[in-house]
């Protein structure tokens, strides 16, 4: 009984200081505090649960952060795990499950994108949107799109935000009639648009400053790349490489991705090239701005006719991607592989998206 009086007297003494403290000075304080103490911190007193889960406070944190916290967030079919960008990959200990609060018995989901820390999620079949922050467990489904007819199918998926509306928007593609649906989070409601005019790929678009982006196929059987601003809600086509412009029949090109707010693709020089090649788009919109910055030996991976998609650089001059799917690699400046460690084993394959730790709510 004698031992625990101290401790009850800290925590008191505790109480007085946090009581003594101007309120400005915790909000402050807070402000600069990291998310996952923050979370934790939302069960010290209603108080601080009122202001942390404030969206004021949310947006003013995400905002001031000088460095936001990356992570990626892995999904197989059936389940989410998290990982730092910089943890160990060597045995997986390091990879961390989600519980993830719309998953359904035997319904698969998918990553339609992510962006401020918020991460869009479809079940199979495109039958439930959800946006969710991985961070603090908030979620929220979305209303239904308009159904999808019979003859047609939803090809492509993309989730971004509008800053000049602060609106989150998810884009979605039907084919053969090239018609889109978008959702708007400020509205709360779907509605179509009639341009979608390219011949997309199954994928999910690439948000980068302001826009999705996502690789077509033109009539010539050249490709190009597909721009939805999502202000203007308008398509516009970015320029590839002048390379690819050049060569397009001598390279493969394979993927594009945000790498620390620019637009970048991966391809290699037909199937005899010893190692894929990560460009990246040094002024947006501008063709002569492409450069290469960054090769990947592919003949240390298993299969070279399969691709790599890369994620991060979760430290100066180390690449972090996803090979084939199935495999996360993290490479040195070189392109030599450092570390490596299996996803996925079975037919399905793994997919991997970049999320900022962040209070931001989806509602």
């Amino acid at each position: 009984m004698k031992a625990a009086m101290p401790l009850r007297r800290k925590k008191a003494a505790m109480l007085r200081t946090r009581k003594n403290l101007p309120e400005d000075l915790i909000l402050e304080i807070l402000l600069r505090l990291p998310v996952k103490s923050l979370v934790r911190f939302r069960c010290v007193s209603k108080r601080w649960l009122f202001l942390i889960s404030d969206p004021h406070f949310a947006k003013s944190h995400f905002d001031r952060a000088s460095e936001h916290t990356q992570r990626l967030l892995l999904s197989t079919p059936l389940r989410f795990g998290s990982l730092e960008t910089d943890a160990p990959l060597w045995d997986g200990s390091a990879v961390r499950e989600l519980f993830f609060p719309f998953k359904q018995e035997g319904r698969a989901f998918k990553i339609v994108g992510s962006c401020n820390g918020l991460v869009c999620v479809s079940l199979s079949q495109n039958e439930g949107f959800y946006i969710w922050n991985p961070s603090t467990g908030s979620r929220r489904k979305l209303p239904d799109p308009p159904e999808t007819p019979p003859d047609r199918e939803i090809r492509v998926h993309g989730f971004g935000y509008d800053s000049s509306a602060e609106d989150y928007k998810v884009v979605l593609g039907l084919f053969p009639s090239y018609e889109g649906r978008v959702f708007s989070s400020k509205r709360n409601s779907w509605k179509t648009i009639e341009d979608f005019f390219f011949d997309f790929n199954d994928s999910a678009g690439i948000f980068c400053n302001g826009t999705l982006h996502w690789e077509v196929l033109l009539e010539d059987y050249t490709e190009t790349i597909a721009a939805f601003d999502l202000a203007e809600e308008e398509f516009w086509e970015v320029p590839m490489p002048q390379q690819y412009d050049d060569h397009h029949e001598e390279i493969i090109f394979y993927s594009l991705m945000n790498l620390g707010g620019r637009l970048c693709l991966t391809c290699r020089w037909c199937y005899s090239s010893t190692h894929f090649e990560i460009w990246v788009m040094q002024e947006y919109g501008v063709q002569e701005s492409w450069a290469p910055m960054f090769e990947v030996r592919h003949s240390d991976l298993i299969n070279c006719r399969c691709s790599l998609i890369p994620l991060c650089f979760p430290r100066a001059e180390k690449l972090e991607a996803i090979y084939m799917g199935k495999e996360l690699i993290r490479t040195d400046h070189d392109g030599a592989i450092l570390e490596r460690f299996m996803l996925s084993s079975d037919i399905a394959s793994c997919e991997a998206a970049v999320f900022f730790e962040s209070l931001l709510s989806p509602n």
